[in-house]
């Protein structure tokens, strides 16, 4: 076993290299993220959700069922999956901040397909929004945007700032952004098949984030279903910092700035909720038809993410932000061609730096040995391995996208197979100054913090020595 230090040096040794060399077989990816997407989907066991198109994939892949974020906001998130490296070692915690101050000379996920020989496209959100994070350098040409597309509803084109949390029009797909975004990408598909060049093309849908807005064809398929927040308490002994005043959501003119949300509004913020992930799926179909039409259906990978998870009023929570398993476990599904585990799942541990290896195993890629995550590729080949020992989230307090403050506390969280336990650091001192460990062996939501039990003194221990590992920058980096 080998500790792999990553230091600051490291980052402004990643090699730039331009060589095309070609991928063994010219696999395509079509490398799919939906935005806020919790595990909703039908293949992960959801009994309400509506996902034949996305279930499709996982039939036809292997559906990773604890794959876990690095920190649970979206250009955090997102900048760790497609540079390959932790939010401490991009430097990127915030909304804003771009990975290249950082690490200039970083080779993306993106990039690295660019660099041998492929056609790299992204349309929509694969990057954070932002147009500083949208990273220009790592696509063949610059990504689409469709940032004016969110509402169709002329109350909601009105006025600044963030409109209702919900709305249900009788449109045509294509009058939301994902449905346009859906449309660009096939586009691309049909640019690449033109030109005879193999294709990285990162579809960004920006559903099911909030607003929670999609066609009534998407909100009709629940409109029979009853839906209840569930677990609505916070876990007891939870200190205040592991929590949020969810400020994204009552961002929104129909969600009132304190106090409850009404029974009423929170049934129709879940049904958006569904409506939307049914929505993209749809978005996805179409996707599958076209590459079937095109002829890349046997030669292209498929990957579909969520960028993290989401709470939907439980523990007292809405939106991310957070270190609990609702904000930090992640959809992931891989599906490549001629795959031996097609169709099957694994509950190996595995985190969002993995995915950037993974790819450039599965297509014959140089490797790039400075990446922190390591290759899932034996787990794609059988998954009744282990995977790694534990995956790691963190979270920064104040959040600076909900309150203007410079940050004094950062959460580093280690998930393992049956505990969390998140340590909570002041960053001006380095000392701890708050303590949670939860047992997880019987339940995905936390409900009580054990952290200071006599009972539990050993594995707190053990649990702390790895965060602590982590937050230095150092930690076991090994192949599965």
């Amino acid at each position: 076993m080998k500790i792999a230090t990553i230091t600051a040096l490291c980052f402004f040794l990643f090699s730039t290299s331009t060589t095309f060399a070609q991928s063994s077989g010219n696999l395509n990816v079509l490398f799919i993220s939906l935005d806020d997407l919790r595990p909703n989907i039908g293949a992960y066991g959801d009994p309400i959700a509506k996902t034949p198109y996305m279930d499709q994939i996982a039939s036809a892949g292997v559906l990773f069922n604890r794959a876990y974020c690095q920190q649970a906001v979206c250009s955090p998130s997102r900048t760790s999956m497609l540079t390959g490296l932790r939010p401490d070692e991009t430097g990127v915690v915030d909304l804003e901040t771009h990975f290249r101050d950082k690490v200039p000379n970083a080779v993306t996920l993106p990039q690295s397909f660019k660099n041998n020989g492929y056609l790299a496209f992204g349309t929509g959100k694969v990057f954070h929004a932002v147009p500083v994070t949208r990273d220009p350098v790592s696509w063949t040409r610059e990504t689409q945007s469709f940032e004016d597309a969110g509402y169709a509803l002329a109350v909601n084109k009105e006025g600044k700032g963030k409109k209702n949390s919900t709305e249900c029009a009788d449109v045509p797909d294509e009058t939301y952004a994902d449905g346009q975004i859906c449309q660009s990408a096939i586009a691309y598909m049909e640019e690449a098949k033109a030109q005879g060049k193999p294709f990285f093309i990162g579809v960004g849908f920006k559903k099911p984030h909030a607003p929670f807005t999609s066609p009534k064809k998407y909100w009709d398929i629940y409109k029979d279903v009853k839906f209840e927040v569930s677990n609505r308490e916070r876990p007891t002994n939870s200190p205040a910092l592991a929590f949020h005043n969810n400020e994204e959501i009552r961002g929104y003119r129909d969600i009132p700035d304190s106090g409850p949300i009404s029974a009423e509004k929170e049934r129709e913020l879940l049904h958006g909720y569904y409506a939307c992930i049914s929505f993209v799926d749809a978005q996805i179909g179409k996707l599958l038809d076209a590459l079937d039409r095109l002829g890349f259906k046997e030669n292209t990978v498929i990957v579909v993410w969520g960028d993290h998870g989401y709470h939907l009023g439980e523990q007292q929570t809405w939106c991310k932000s957070t270190n609990f398993e609702l904000a930090t476990r992640v959809p992931l599904i891989i599906s490549v061609p001629d795959s031996k585990s097609k169709g099957r799942r694994t509950d190996a541990l595995v985190e969002f730096v993995d995915v950037y290896p993974t790819l450039l195993e599965i297509c014959g890629l140089p490797r790039n040995d400075r990446l922190s995550g390591v290759s899932l590729k034996p787990l794609l080949d059988n998954t009744g391995l282990k995977g790694r020992p534990a995956a790691f989230s963190q979270f920064v307090r104040p959040y600076k996208a909900i309150r203007k403050f410079p940050p004094t506390h950062m959460g580093y969280s280690v998930r393992t197979k049956e505990w969390r336990c998140t340590y909570w650091y002041d960053l001006a001192s380095g000392k701890v100054v708050e303590k949670e460990l939860y047992n997880l062996k019987a339940d995905l939501v936390e409900k009580s913090n054990l952290a200071g039990s006599s009972r539990y003194l050993k594995t707190e221990a053990e649990l702390a020595a790895m965060i602590e590992q982590y937050r230095i920058g150092k930690f076991v980096k090994e192949k599965l």
